[in-house]
């Protein structure tokens, strides 16, 4: 087996550690969980965390940021140039209805925002995140709206801030409440919110 570069090695480590700082936040929660068991899950010392990531803070940003990560890497794939937008739903539906469908991990980020409301340097990272996700949503409903050859019928961020809002609302609602709501739920509202404005847009151009 050939030898690992050592930014191959650090990499590895890295990755190790995300993987169990995902295993042990998930049983544990934030706040509960230690380094010491982290490194410990990843069969490494303490001092490979450090080596790695400023705090424990820092280490689960990086692992909130690793989950952006695969979820926009995913959407790349649903969100093929000149798609349909009915078919992205239908495939996103076969997928969980919601990013947030999992309630380890939905849970996880609900803590992290609390913990952030009450804590300023991790407040302003988690912005950094959110500003990241709002645009990667802007983008995506460029992309389908365009792909359908529709003018977008308002500003994309403003859309994607208002399809980020529903996603988190209906996902808290459908996990305290799964039996009257599922989180596909977030879907049908995205769907009969995104219909309603375009329906508006084609109505105000056929009054020009």
């Amino acid at each position: 087996m050939p030898r690992l570069t050592r930014a191959e090695s650090v990499q590895r480590t890295r990755n190790m550690l995300l993987t169990a700082a995902e295993e042990v936040f998930a049983e544990k929660g934030f706040t509960q969980a230690s380094l010491e068991d982290i490194a410990d899950r990843a069969g490494y010392s303490r001092g490979a965390v450090y080596a790695n990531f400023t705090n424990k803070e820092d280490l689960f940003l990086a692992l909130l940021g690793d989950w952006l990560d695969r979820d926009i890497d995913e959407s790349e794939k649903i969100l093929a140039p000149g798609g349909d937008a009915m078919q992205t739903v239908d495939t996103l539906r076969g997928r969980g209805g919601n990013r947030f469908a999992d309630r380890k991990r939905f849970v996880l980020m609900l803590e992290f925002r609390l913990y952030a409301m009450r804590n300023p340097p991790a407040a302003q990272a988690l912005r950094d995140y959110d500003r990241v996700s709002r645009d990667w949503y802007a983008r995506s409903t460029r992309r389908v709206i365009e792909g359908m050859g529709l003018s977008l019928p308002a500003p994309a961020e403003q859309m994607a801030l208002v399809a980020l809002a529903l996603e988190h609302g209906i996902a808290l609602l459908a996990h305290t409440d799964p039996e009257a709501i599922s989180q596909d739920s977030f879907l049908d509202a995205a769907t009969l919110l995104g219909t309603a404005l375009i329906s508006a847009a084609e109505r105000e151009r056929s009054a020009q």
